[in-house]
């Protein structure tokens, strides 16, 4: 007799299953790490920004970043506020979120002044994963305006 039987076609399914679920499991891990990876990018980039416009007096005002745990956003001025049309927001990944602001008097805001470039506050501000909390990557603002 040609063809398959019950059982071998249950059994090579059960095969494809297990193989999708492996490979499923391991695309969710490099993604979780590569959102992570990409959303310390985008939030030191922003934070460079931020001090450029500020050396560059560009609108002949300072600027700032202000963090949240879902948000970061690049604010023009010396405060920020929610409300300001002229606010640049970005939205973190769902996967990640910011678990940690370690800024200079416990401020969740940095200002960047105008041609030096130095800030108001310094510290660190971490960003995790919120499925696997031991992944995160630490960004740190120094006083003279760098970021690493």
């Amino acid at each position: 007799m040609k063809g398959f039987t019950l059982l071998e076609a249950v059994v090579s399914v059960s095969i494809v299953i297990a193989i999708a679920a492996i490979l499923f499991s391991a695309f969710a891990v490099f993604r979780e790490s590569n959102d992570l990876q990409a959303a310390g990018e985008t939030i030191v980039g922003i934070l460079k920004d931020a001090r450029s416009r500020a050396i560059g007096s560009q609108d002949k005002t300072t600027y700032g970043v202000h963090f949240e745990t879902a948000k970061v956003v690049l604010f023009k001025g010396s405060v920020y506020s929610s409300s300001n049309s002229a606010n640049e927001v970005y939205i973190l990944p769902a996967p990640v979120e910011i678990s940690a602001i370690s800024l200079t008097g416990g401020a969740v805001d940095t200002v960047f002044s105008i041609l030096g470039g130095t800030t108001t506050t310094s510290g660190t501000v971490t960003l995790r994963s919120k499925r696997n909390t031991s992944k995160t990557r630490v960004i740190t603002i120094f006083s003279t305006g760098n970021v690493q």
